[in-house]
């Protein structure tokens, strides 16, 4: 996408010269002309799941606060993995990404397994999102340990929640049967009885809110030991809490791992537009209204700690607002 608006641009601009040679002078022929506006690319998510809804939030307010310079283009993906991967190699501008996949892109482990890559930056941190597994209350089970054989939908592929649940299967020694479908799907499958479990990172998610109007469900509790095991193989996930009522129908905390989501760019992006973008989105008008988008917005933070923890910079328009906005 990024190549393609260069090749654009710079076909736009030999055109230009070539029509003001033959008018003569090197004159604009167009003193009235609207600017040009420049476009990035934004790797999201995919529908039924928490970050397509969040994607459409900063895209439209970006779209709408910086439209006289400035473009957004959401481009679908599968999630955390396939949006980081697209950033380390250039293919996009911005994406939503987990804090491990920014490691391994860093250090060229995991998902960039031999291919460091120095192309990711942090905007600033959205939220800290969690990892759990949702079953009906019908189907008998109540404790990660009964996962073991069963038929587990762990998300889409390239997603950040099939990555978060194989870890998860892994530090427990959990051998399911897995398989990988789009967020709204896998909730259509937990209903109608094709799988037992499903795996998700992020709460609420649309597909199993939806799911949880229509079907009693459970979300599984991490023990202590099971949350130990978890976060000595991982050391991105921290210890967290499930808030109760997240979903209809769990009424209690529910004890889960926890792991930051940033807002990242490719290093080269404009500095003006991130900058701008980052005046936008912690604007009150900004937080207020992408806080009406998904409630996981209300917590996003500069993030500095957990960017300094994985050894991600931030980009120079997220660095210049930041020290102009210490606070």
């Amino acid at each position: 996408m990024k190549k393609a608006v260069v090749f654009f641009l710079v076909a736009c601009i030999a055109l230009v010269g070539i029509s003001q040679a033959f008018a003569g002078g090197g004159k604009d022929a167009s003193p009235g002309a609207p600017p040009k506006i420049e476009r990035f690319s934004f790797s999201t998510s995919n529908v039924g799941g928490t970050w397509y809804t969040m994607a459409g939030g900063i895209a439209t307010l970006f779209n709408d606060k910086l439209k006289d310079k400035y473009a957004l283009d959401m481009i679908a993906s599968g999630g955390s993995v396939e949006n980081t991967r697209r950033l380390a190699l250039g293919e996009v501008d911005m994406a939503l990404s987990y804090s491990s996949h920014l490691w391994e892109a860093k250090n060229g482990t995991g998902i960039m397994e031999g291919k460091p890559s120095d192309r990711c930056t942090v905007m600033f941190q959205v939220y800290d999102s969690s990892v759990y597994f949702v079953v009906l209350k019908k189907s008998g089970i109540t404790k990660l340990s009964d996962l073991n054989g069963k038929k587990v939908v762990i998300g889409p592929p390239g997603s950040g929640s099939s990555d978060n649940s194989r870890k998860v299967f892994s530090a427990l020694g959990i051998k399911a049967v897995e398989s990988e479908l789009a967020f709204a799907d896998g909730a259509r499958a937990l209903q109608d009885g094709q799988v037992e479990v499903l795996g998700m990172s992020g709460h609420p998610s649309s597909g199993i809110v939806e799911l949880a109007n229509s079907q009693d469900i459970l979300v599984l509790p991490f023990s202590d030991e099971e949350m130990n095991k978890v976060i000595k193989e991982t050391p991105f996930f921290t210890k967290g809490i499930m808030e109760a009522n997240a979903y209809k129908g769990q009424t209690q905390p529910v004890p889960c791992p926890y792991f930051a989501v940033y807002l990242a760019c490719d290093k080269s992006m404009n500095k003006d537009a991130v900058y701008q973008a980052m005046k936008a989105f912690f604007s009150k008008e900004g937080k207020d209204y992408l806080a009406t988008v998904h409630p996981q917005f209300k917590p996003m933070e500069q993030g500095k700690t957990g960017a300094d923890q994985i050894g991600v910079p931030f980009h120079a328009g997220a660095v210049q607002y930041f020290s102009e906005n210490p606070k």
